[in-house]
């Protein structure tokens, strides 16, 4: 990561440095910046503050390659609005390069951004006044809360009418279930009657035959 150092006034790091207006800084970090702005150059300082950031480029062709490249583009929903730090678009062509390096310290060159950045035309208008605001009539309340009355009448008679019909279905459920477990029962009785039955036949049988051996010794 870069150094945080971007206040230098030789024209050397002026004319490297670059501006970057209009920044989400609530949302957009120091290592974000240096990500979009690396692929243009070494980048050797970078500091974001409120509202904006600074760029500082190992030379001035890296540092116009990115104004070029970056200048209008869209992050988190603000277009951005940079510049070369030495060359401010409002005073480009009436600035010397004695008064930029007189004016353009650090502490000059934040207020100045701060000042003559300060975007009114992208804040969202105002809401319109109380008075302009289009209030319902009485009549389309009523009419509204009726229809809304005899919707929720409807939908509780069609709720009631089909909680009836599968409580009834589940009647008749209920009745065809019983029968067929009846039904089972009265199998599994005659199965079991006819098991005691044979048991006992068994069983008087081998009387029989136990009581004739015995009469035969």
């Amino acid at each position: 990561m870069a150094s945080n150092v971007t206040n230098k006034t030789d024209p050397r790091s002026l004319n490297s440095r670059v501006f970057i207006g209009n920044l989400n800084t609530m949302l957009v970090t120091k290592a974000d910046v240096e990500a979009i702005f690396s692929k243009y150059g070494k980048i050797v300082g970078c500091s974001v503050h409120k509202g904006y950031a600074f760029v500082q480029f190992a030379n001035e062709r890296n540092a116009r390659s990115a104004v070029a490249g970056e200048d209008g583009r869209m992050i988190v929903g603000q277009v951005l609005d940079i510049n070369l730090a030495g060359e401010p678009k409002p005073h480009r062509s009436k600035t010397t390069k004695h008064d930029l390096l007189k004016c353009l310290d650090y502490d000059f060159q934040r207020d100045y951004y701060d000042r003559m950045y300060a975007y009114p035309s992208r804040v969202p208008p105002p809401p319109p006044p109380l008075s302009r605001a289009v209030i319902p009539s009485k009549r389309a309340r009523v009419s509204m809360s009726g229809g809304s009355r005899r919707t929720k009448s409807s939908f509780s008679s069609s709720s009631k009418s089909s909680q009836r019909s599968s409580s009834r279905a589940s009647q008749y459920l209920k009745v065809d279930d019983l029968q067929t477990i009846k039904r089972e029962l009265a199998q599994i009785k005659h199965k079991v009657d006819y098991l005691l039955e044979s048991l006992d036949r068994m069983e008087k049988d081998h009387s029989k035959k136990s009581g004739w051996v015995v009469l035969q010794v």
